[in-house]
């Protein structure tokens, strides 16, 4: 620490140095420069003494001093403001500047600061508040989908409380692909419950330059976040939402009559034996029976204010989800409180911090995976069964588990003397979704308190020095408990006793960040440098307990109201207990950034970061690792020959920028490490005393280290019309390298477990688009905002002893998805389904390689990641009357749909798989005849189907009451509206939701997940 401080001192040193400016003096003027119209605080804005170079630049709280004569003229002025001149003679000149709107800007945030946006030499995007609040999300990521290009959103559970993952410009690992989430200047896992109606703006930094700053973390891109700071003299506002959830769409089955004729041609049940166990009319439609409308609401309070001196921030926020599956067995409930401060207690000292206070509690059932899940069981349990039985209708398989003795499990039900129904027929893997639901619990709670507290010495207006510290400290506690239940004979699917495993765990983050960050005009030259350090250290501990019954003690009561906890446990229960050691880590980083700018016509971006791994991520050889980036701009509309175009071009921008970024998502757990293991017990006398015999297991590898992204982008940026029309292009080719591939063997004589290599590499190549148009017609103001991108990835190199890493697949242990070089990462690997045999209604599969179908005919059959993205956003108003059309869409990606695999075990079926297959009367099917042999029919690309789609996300509209009648209730704001959310998809895929599938190595594969809810949502949003 002593070394970092000294090193610290003389970086700093010498930074100051660069800017050490002499002058005479006559007269100091300082004071504060700020938007007209918020009041907030403007940066980098220029103050000239007229007819002179004598100038400065308006600091990160919009502080300024200049020294002049006494009565010289100053000149404030900034892109997107109209300029102001002020006379010099006096020493405190606040000034306010009104929008140019013949001119806009705005103020981005990027790594460690801000820059005007039309300053920025990188590709980054901005969301802004507007774009968050009055939707129905319930956490940040939902609302970045569609919202901005380069920004990908896979979904894997839309259940409540869940997040979809976000992929900014590809994969780029084979490991993780998250970006990193950066909260307030605090580095985060992910955006947990942090209500979005407090988020201020999120800007992605997507190429190299922009998030090069971050180093080992930003292989995958950066998202900043930046919540809400107080304003005004005091404002109270209470916001609320209430919607209404339902399926959006339910999947076609087959009905009973389908679902006989199809079994009993098959030939695994016979009719007869059908017509013991259906009463003729049942027709249960089981996706009625286990969903049902539900409820979702949120209520949140703010209270603000702010001057010249400090502001305040104080929010809480309640959430509270019912999930669409019936009773109480999907909730997500969320409490959150944020205190954002800041008061600047001498004009060269500010203090403030930013904290988050989130409890949450979550209750969920079983979903996605190769397993049985409450999805597959709505869409597979058959339709001749009922949902319930009374006692005295009980099929005679069910009767027999109330025979005294006969430890078949125990009938569920709902507690009024009705039992869900169980399957029959036996050959089956399906289960009723009541019984489903109701067999297995699983509670979780979490509690986390987050955030950054910082002090800002301003010792020369064109000087700040930042130190900030911030934490995280988190405790969450997960219970999961299985009941005993019964579901069918005789193929022996029940439970005799009951089971429950308790997870307690906490986590402590610590990150002391120190920085100083320096802006001078020289001139037509402005000079911005920004150096410093980052040290972080965290800290985790969990314990994992179970217990469970047997078949003479189940463990507990079966209906006692404690089962989810150990401590009501039976005697005699079998416990086990795991975990119990902390685990610990810690990084440290040296940053730096200098930028140039000559009449912001010409700019230069460069940037260094140096980052060193712990003990546990990296070998001591190879921890640390340096992550340059370089970009450049030329705003060609300043330039003088462009002078013809003034009338109609705003702004001609080109940018191009190359860097360097890291990835720690596959490391960790001493990887690199020779590790020795117990081989077991020998005898070494006559007396069968027996010695543990040890011997190396892990080969180790001391080369191990980062995962590096190499990232080109070149990029245009338009504004015409007065503003009125943008337009932002991007070309990029990001390129991962040292790839960390398992599993290859370098010797096959040693016998050890192979080590972790770098042996992989990756490419994503792709162009993005953003284009707006913003306007009004006296009171009638509209707009229209839309984003493309497109996306090739490939991988470009695997090790040679391991051409192929296979990823996911089926529950027969068929891999689905390969990472092999020359094709998408994770893409399909099948047979090519060409049709059906018209004389014998078998499938038929393309023979690659001729004589004859085998696996060496498999090739790639489809993938997971699409091509195109894109996202629309329309919105007009006119006297407080408000509309918005928001809507977002894939194209060029496939779905294989795993949950409906054909099968010779008995269950309900989608009907595209059913309905005209071939038979003898109709030799013309489309689908294979239902007794097809399904060797290789799962694995093919039958089962693979287009996943494109366009939803219409939100179609809102709302009112604002006029402030002429307000007034007169005392009120300064008050809005109502109400939005239909997810409620039209456009696709052909037949499943439950194309938006929600697999991720990671099962990108694109359909296990059944919680698919989203289409919401009528009604709001309210009052300002007093």
């Amino acid at each position: 620490m002593h070394l970092m401080k000294k090193t610290v001192s003389l970086l700093l040193a010498a930074f100051l140095g660069v800017f050490t400016l002499a002058a005479q003096e006559r007269i100091t003027v300082s004071g504060h420069v700020t938007d007209a119209e918020t009041g907030e605080p403007l940066i980098a804005v220029g103050i000239l003494q007229q007819g002179t170079s004598n100038g400065v630049i308006s600091a990160m709280e919009g502080d300024y001093a200049i020294t002049v004569p006494k009565g010289a003229v100053l000149v404030f002025a900034s892109v997107g403001y109209e300029a102001v001149e002020v006379v010099a003679d006096r020493s405190v000149i606040d000034v306010a500047l009104k929008v140019d709107t013949n001119l806009l800007d705005e103020v981005v945030v990027v790594g460690y600061g801000v820059q005007k946006k039309s300053s920025l030499t990188g590709a980054v995007s901005s969301v802004k508040s507007v774009d968050l609040q009055a939707r129905g999300v319930t956490n940040i990521n939902e609302a970045l989908s569609g919202k901005t290009s380069g920004v990908q959103s896979y979904s894997t559970s839309a259940r409540p409380g869940a997040a979809p993952n976000i992929q900014v410009r590809g994969i780029g690992s084979n490991g993780s692909s998250a970006p990193l989430y950066v909260i307030d200047g605090r580095i985060a896992s992910g955006t947990g419950s942090i209500n979005p109606n407090d988020i201020e703006s999120i800007e992605v930094l997507k190429d190299a330059a922009s998030a090069a700053i971050y180093g080992a973390s930003a292989g995958n891109g950066v998202i900043l976040i930046t919540t809400k700071k107080g304003q005004g003299n005091g404002h109270l506002s209470y916001d609320m939402q209430i919607a209404s959830q339902s399926l959006a769409f339910k999947p076609h089955v087959m009905n009973s009559e389908q679902f006989i004729d199809y079994w009993t041609e098959v030939g695994s049940v016979s009719l007869e034996t059908i017509m013991k166990n259906w009463d003729g009319r049942t027709n249960t439609d089981w996706m009625d029976a286990t969903f049902e409308p539900s409820l979702m609401h949120k209520h949140s309070l703010t209270f603000q204010g702010g001057n010249d001196k400090g502001q305040f921030y104080l929010s809480g926020s309640y959430l509270s989800n019912n999930g669409m599956i019936k009773g109480d067995s999907d909730i997500y409930k969320a409490y959150t409180g944020m205190i954002n401060a800041s008061y600047k207690i001498k004009p060269w000292l500010e203090v403030g911090t930013n904290n988050v206070i989130e409890y949450t509690q979550t209750k969920s059932v079983g979903e996605g995976g190769q397993g049985l899940n409450i999805f597959q069981s709505a869409l597979g349990m058959y339709p001749t069964t009922k949902p319930t039985y009374t006692l005295e209708e009980l099929p005679d398989d069910m009767l027999k588990v109330l025979a005294p003795g006969a430890n078949l499990g125990a009938l569920l039900g709902d507690g009024n003397g009705n039992y869900w129904g169980a399957t029959v027929y036996g050959m089956t893997n399906r289960i009723s979704p009541l019984i489903f639901r109701d067999k297995t619990l699983n509670d979780s709670r979490s509690m986390a308190v987050s955030g950054t507290t910082y002090v800002n010495l301003t010792p020369w207006p064109w000087l700040t020095v930042t130190s900030r510290l911030s934490y995280t400290l988190m405790a969450g506690e997960n219970y999961s408990a299985d009941r005993r239940y019964f579901n069918s004979l005789p193929s022996g699917d029940y439970r005799n006793n009951m089971a429950v495993t308790s997870i307690s765990s906490n986590m402590t983050y610590l990150q002391w960040e120190n920085f100083a960050t320096a802006m001078k005009l020289f001139g037509k030259h402005l000079l911005t440098g920004m150096i410093g350090t980052s040290f972080s250290t965290s800290r985790t501990y969990s314990t994992t307990a179970g217990a469970s019954g047997t078949l003479d003690n189940p463990g507990w009561a079966y209906d006692d109201p404690n089962f989810l906890y150990l401590a009501y446990a039976n005697n005699g229960v079998i416990k086990t207990i795991g975990g119990g050691e902390p685990g610990l880590g810690r990084k440290l980083a040296y940053f730096g950034r200098f930028n140039y700018a000559y009449a912001d016509k010409y700019l230069f971006q460069a940037s260094l970061r140096a980052d060193a791994a712990d003990s546990s991520i990296l070998p001591k050889d190879n921890r640390w690792g340096f992550f340059p980036a370089v970009s450049a701009g030329w705003v060609v509309s300043k330039e003088p020959f462009m002078e013809w175009s003034k009338g109609w071009l705003d702004q001609l921008k080109f940018r191009v920028s190359w860097g360097q970024n890291g990835s720690l998502a596959s490391l960790g757990g001493y990887m690199y490490a020779r590790t020795i293991g117990r081989t077991g017990r020998y005898s070494f006398s006559d007396d069968l005393n027996y010695s543990y015999g040890y011997a190396p297991s892990v080969m180790g590898n001391d080369k191990l280290k980062w995962e590096t992204s190499e990232q080109l982008d070149l990029g245009v940026d338009l504004a015409f019309f007065g503003n009125r029309l943008t337009l932002g292009f991007d070309w990029y080719d990001k390129k991962t390298k040292d790839l960390l591939i398992s599993g290859v063997k370098l010797s096959n004589t040693t016998g050890f477990s192979p080590s972790p290599i770098n042996a992989g590499s990756l490419s994503n190549r792709g162009v993005e688009l953003e284009l707006g148009w913003q306007d009004h017609v006296g009171d009638f103001s509209y707009g229209i905002r839309g984003n493309l991108t497109t996306l090739r990835n490939e991988v470009t190199a695997v090790h040679e002893n391991l051409s192929v890493v296979p990823g996911a697949g089926l529950v027969n242990g068929t891999v689905f998805t390969r990472f092999e070089k020359g094709y998408p990462a994770w893409y399909f690997y099948g047979y090519k389904y060409t049709g059906v045999d018209p004389l014998t209604g078998d499938p038929v599969f393309e023979d690659i390689n001729g004589g004859g179908i085998s696996d060496s005919d498999k090739t790639m059959i489809g993938k997971g990641i699409p091509d195109l993205t894109y996202g629309i956003t329309l919105n007009a108003a006119w006297k407080g009357i408000d509309l918005v059309v928001f809507g977002s869409g894939v194209q060029g990606v496939d779905i294989y749909n795993v949950y409906d695999p054909n099968t010779e075990y008995l269950f309900n079926r989608l009907t595209c798989f059913t309905e005209n297959r071939w038979s003898v009367a109709n030799p013309n099917g489309t689908n294979p005849r239902a007794y097809a042999d399904i060797t290789r029919l799962n694995n093919s690309s039958y089962m693979v189907f287009d996943g494109s789609f366009f939803k219409i996300k939100q179609i809102q509209l709302g009112y604002t009451f006029p402030k002429s009648l307000l007034e007169k209730i005392h009120l300064e704001n008050l809005r109502l509206y109400a939005s239909l959310e997810n409620f039209f998809t456009f696709t052909k895929y037949p499943g439950w939701d194309p938006e929600v599938t697999g991720f990671g190595n099962a990108m694109g594969l359909d296990y059944g997940a919680y698919p989203n809810s289409r919401k009528v949502l009604f709001g309210l949003s009052i300002t007093f």
